[in-house]
């Protein structure tokens, strides 16, 4: 190689390889300058907000498109509340019926517990 291309050659990786390990001199970090860093979150942060701005606008369109299939189908819909309902309360009874029940197994099985009639008499009573 000839003494001027040495010379350009290394101009050219000068700083490639230096003490921070990225380029330019040993004070700078491998991401380039400050200015740069800047620009490349500034550009992130908008292209973030024009995405979740697109989204929620999608969003709001498809809410409005789907008013007048809504209220066609508001007849079903109450249907399907009342029925959810109406399934929730028979649930709660039966649970309520079943604990009733394992209570009565428990108080058949314990011999401390007496069931029946029973008068309940006073100190007066007793004599």
């Amino acid at each position: 190689m000839s003494d001027q291309r040495r010379q350009v050659y290394i101009r050219f990786n000068q700083g490639r390889y230096s003490g921070s390990g990225g380029p330019g001199g040993p004070n700078r970090g491998s991401g380039g300058n400050w200015l740069s860093r800047m620009l490349g979150l500034f550009l992130l942060l908008v292209f973030l907000g024009l995405a979740v701005t697109f989204g929620v606008f999608i969003l709001i369109i498809g809410a409005i498109l789907m008013i007048p299939v809504m209220w066609k189908q508001r007849h079903a819909i109450k249907q399907f509340w009342q029925l959810r309902k109406q399934a929730k309360a028979q649930f709660e009874e039966s649970k309520r019926q079943y604990q009733q029940q394992q209570q009565r197994t428990q108080n058949e099985n314990d011999p401390d517990i007496i069931e029946g009639e029973y008068e309940k008499m006073d100190d007066d009573n007793k004599r």
